[in-house]
């Protein structure tokens, strides 16, 4: 059947990549709500001094600076994992991701998050005991391009 996917809903009537990412984002991380209207008006305003028409901030652009630099990099950066909260909610909002079911994000999950959870091992070590089972698939067909324990 053209223009729909498994569920029987047509391909139009679902979110975009970026839209996606961003209602997850608002929905597990409120603690970055305003970082996430912060790249939307720097996206306004930088359509409306290049002459362009807004468009929404991508969905890369939002797992980096929103996911990575705002949640996981801070949780991370501790010798120990602190807030086990956030952890579950890195967790999860990554599985809702990856079970989109969509090539593009997964794509984005692996050069976004997994590069960075396996390119820093004692990451993927502090890490690992939360995630799903969408992760470790993904963790498994990546750990070949590194080095370390896994």
């Amino acid at each position: 059947m053209v223009g729909s996917s498994q569920n029987g809903e047509s391909r139009s009537s679902r979110p975009t990549e970026s839209a996606l990412v961003r209602g997850l984002l608002w929905e597990f991380f409120p603690e970055q709500r305003l970082e996430i209207l912060a790249l939307e008006e720097e996206e306004r305003e930088y359509a409306l001094s290049s002459g362009c028409d807004p468009v929404e901030v991508g969905a890369y652009t939002l797992t980096s600076e929103v996911f990575v630099q705002g949640v996981l990099t801070p949780l991370l950066a501790a010798p120990l994992l602190l807030d086990e909260d956030v952890a579950h909610r890195c967790a999860r909002f990554l599985e809702h991701l990856l079970g989109s079911g969509r090539p593009s994000i997964r794509e984005m999950v692996s050069t976004r998050v997994t590069d960075h959870l396996l390119g820093y091992p004692e990451n993927w070590k502090k890490f690992r005991k939360y995630v799903g089972e969408f992760l470790l698939r993904e963790v498994r067909e990546r750990q070949r391009y590194y080095k370390g324990p896994f």
